[in-house]
């Protein structure tokens, strides 16, 4: 993986970027407000660019961002394009070693969304979803999820985590490249997870907790994790204070800045409960298909309402070892205490039958090719798309605007291949643990 693979990355993807326009590949947005979007980037001057590196400068992070806009539009803009098509599309192929050309639609698909439109005036303000992306992804991943919150009056703000996101370019020109290493360095790490993973029995989670939590510090997923953190938090803090870039204060000028929202898909979907605990304006957490990372949030809740959509494990076990049963998750072991689990309606665990795990991004749609059910599942890419975000845009509505919560199970109930998830084999081991 030299020189040679990105000239011919950017030979193929010369050879079809500027080929005719492709209606979309995607669902339209559905709400009443039309669909802005404009890009950004925020800093943290307190830390670095890359920790590794002191000369690196301050930790920056790109965002696009998503919101409703005043009046009604035709046209549109494409899926990706500029750096995101000529930096950040090539790295996506690198990253997974997919072929350039099963990327083809991110370039000719085009989002019904207007680049730089005036923000609507709300007469109550929108609320923020801060959005991560997936280890290694990108920060358009989810924009069809996106773009449809904001066309229902929410401001969708993703951001790019240098170092672990697809190749991006930051504001002063330089390109922050995605770290290729090792994710794990700490043997006890790889045990103590496995060991959590596979669902063997109270025991043996109770056993690895201590070791998992020691050694998670030290491994390439753990000091992403403090970094992905800090990197929302910042974020979070930027926008509660009124403190964010010149190009977002229009944007923003329209927010309820006491009613936040974190999500994110894998990495990011674990990140976004993380933060969610430690921000006082955090109404609620979105998690797509994160395995928890966060040691503090094994057997403790997120305090807050949790939607956890997840991969079809059945089918398609995202974890070695993990059980292909119905009644356990790996997750089942976070996000709530064991003694109450599935007791309570803070945490919403849903399954989607027939999707992989990378199939919880805008790729179920758009990407090509003959690996396409190895990599995202035989589910249909619109039919997940519209799931995905029917139950996302409930929960929001439910729990950010204090809506009708009766609504998450008709989102639910219009999908037969969503499937509530209820930790069985958690709560047989805690009754069995009670009797003794």
């Amino acid at each position: 993986m030299g020189q040679s693979f990105f000239c011919i990355v950017i030979a193929a993807w010369a050879a079809f970027a500027s080929a005719p326009v492709s209606a979309s590949a995607v669902p339209m947005p559905d709400g009443k407000y039309d669909v802005g979007v404009v890009r950004a980037e925020f800093a943290d001057l307190s830390r670095r660019l890359d920790a590794a590196d002191p000369v690196s400068g301050p930790r920056r992070m790109p965002a696009i961002v998503w919101y409703p806009a005043k009046g009604r539009a035709v046209g549109g803009a494409g899926y990706m394009e500029g750096d995101a098509a000529t930096v950040t599309l090539p790295a996506i192929a690198r990253n997974f070693s997919y072929a350039v050309e099963d990327l083809h639609a991110l370039t000719t698909t085009r989002m019904k969304v207007r680049p730089g439109a005036t923000p609507a005036k709300p007469s109550r303000g929108f609320p923020v979803v801060v959005y991560s992306h997936g280890f290694f992804l990108y920060p358009e991943q989810n924009s069809v999820l996106a773009a449809r919150l904001a066309s229902h009056g929410y401001i969708v703000v993703s951001i790019a985590h240098p170092g672990d996101v697809a190749d991006v370019r930051l504001e002063d020109g330089s390109i922050a490249a995605t770290k290729l290493a090792s994710l794990g360095d700490d043997a006890r790490f790889g045990t103590a997870m496995k060991a959590l993973v596979g669902g063997k029995d109270l025991a043996t989670a109770r056993e690895a907790l201590p070791v998992y939590a020691e050694s998670f510090p030290a491994t390439r997923l753990g000091r992403s994790f403090a970094e992905w953190r800090d990197d929302t938090l910042a974020v979070a803090k930027t926008i509660v204070t009124n403190n964010e870039p010149k190009s977002l204060r229009d944007v923003l000028a329209t927010a309820d800045r006491s009613r936040l929202a974190f999500a994110g898909m894998s990495f990011g979907g674990a990140t976004a409960g993380t933060t969610c605990k430690l921000v006082d304006a955090c109404r609620a957490a979105v998690n797509l298909d994160g395995q928890n990372f966060d040691p503090e949030l094994f057997d403790r809740p997120v305090g807050r309402p949790f939607l956890l959509l997840l991969s079809d494990w059945e089918r398609y076990s995202l974890f070695e070892g993990q059980p292909r049963a119905a009644d356990f998750s790996p997750n089942d072991l976070a996000y709530e205490t064991w003694d109450e689990a599935g007791q309570k309606n803070d945490v919403l665990r849903v399954r989607l039958e027939g999707i992989r795990h990378m199939g919880f991004t805008d790729l179920v749609a758009l990407l090509d090719g003959p690996k396409r059910v190895e990599r995202v599942g035989e589910i249909d890419g619109n039919e997940a798309l519209s799931a995905i975000g029917d139950v996302v845009l409930a929960f929001l509505d439910a729990h950010v605007r204090d809506g009708n919560a009766a609504s998450i199970d008709r989102a639910i109930e219009r999908h037969p291949a969503l499937k509530r998830h209820e930790p069985t084999r958690l709560k047989q081991w805690m009754s069995e643990s009670q009797q003794h």
